[in-house]
């Protein structure tokens, strides 16, 4: 073989493998670098150096009693499914206004509807305490008439509300919150305070933390170690932000899933909510973005899954192992 071919392979084989273990090391064409290189290349096409590692970061997610599609790649594609989803819905979350938590139609519906009904109820009021109740929701009402005409609520002859859809459409949320939620507002002056999550905004939570529990799931029984790697890397965040998700009513098990208390996230703080779940630096914005790169590697682990070679030792074939590395770094 001539020198300028020898030249030629160690310089492919440099390019080939360059930044693989250390993106921030450039190695040069020496026998020595080449020889520590090829060191850990053969540590790493070991089955058992993979195994060990593989399992090591299967830890963090829950016991491995169902072994069924483990490293399958129907498994993989079920993960990549499953993470784009959870990047889907907190980016859903993360992207939503003010209105996705107290919904101002939602808001203004539920608080007419619980007024009627008390209204109703107290029609034949008999008792002292009764007819103060009653008094109190007639009076302070009147005081509040004209506000609550100006976002579309009108007080009917028989004392009971009812909702302009037309002028409530075109109310600032800024009025209705103010009228309806808070230590001196209207809503709280008779007992209805209307702040916390709506239905709607509860559906979303709901959404999300399903679809995290369904990507932890899928992530046990994955084989994509880079996958698995920004797997936990989301179950650490999610254990970073722990103390304020209880806050809300979200609570992280053993098994690092998501539990939803509806009761405590509809009366959540609304301050809480959105440091959680709004803007480019939140909770929800953050899972987003690791969700999105496990789809990547997972969905890469089926294919690659597909074409792999292996020795006769059970090992991969050389050139099928420096492929998927080739490819992992590429994500």
């Amino acid at each position: 073989m001539s020198l300028y071919g020898i030249n030629a392979y160690t310089s492919n084989y440099n390019s080939l493998y360059s930044g693989l273990y250390n993106r921030s090391k450039s190695y040069s064409t020496s026998t020595s670098d080449l020889l520590e290189l090829a060191k850990k290349a053969d540590m790493v096409r070991s089955p058992s150096y993979r195994k060990k590692m593989l399992e090591q970061l299967k830890n963090n997610f829950s016991d491995k009693s169902d072994t069924s599609e483990v490293g399958s790649s129907s498994n993989e594609m079920k993960l990549s499914s499953n993470a784009k989803q959870l990047s889907a819905d907190a980016l859903s979350l993360s992207s939503g206004g003010f209105s996705s938590w107290t919904n101002k139609s939602d808001a203004v519906k539920n608080f007419v509807d619980k007024y009627n009904s008390e209204i109703e109820s107290l029609a034949d009021a008999e008792t002292t305490a009764d007819k103060g109740r009653q008094s109190t929701l007639i009076n302070t009402t009147q005081k509040y008439r004209s506000a609550l005409e100006d976002i579309g609520i009108t007080v009917g002859e028989d004392n009971k509300l009812s909702i302009d859809s037309s002028k409530l459409l075109n109310a600032s949320e800024r009025n209705v919150r103010s009228l309806l939620s808070g230590s001196y507002s209207y809503g709280s002056k008779i007992g209805y305070d209307m702040g916390g999550v709506s239905d709607s905004a509860l559906d979303l939570v709901k959404k999300f933390a399903e679809s995290y529990n369904n990507t932890l799931d899928s992530l046990e029984k994955s084989d994509s170690v880079q996958a698995l790697e920004k797997g936990v890397s989301m179950v650490n965040t999610t254990k970073a932000f722990s103390r304020t998700l209880a806050k809300v009513g979200i609570s992280v098990g053993s098994d690092n899933r998501l539990t939803i208390d509806e009761d405590a996230l509809k009366k959540a703080p609304e301050e809480t909510l959105r440091s959680l779940f709004s803007g480019g630096y939140s909770y929800a914005n953050k899972i987003a973005d690791k969700a999105s790169f496990i789809g990547r590697a997972s969905a890469l682990e089926a294919q690659l899954s597909n074409s792999y070679t292996y020795n006769n030792k059970g090992g991969l074939d050389f050139f099928s192992q420096m492929a998927a590395s080739l490819f992992e770094n590429m994500i």
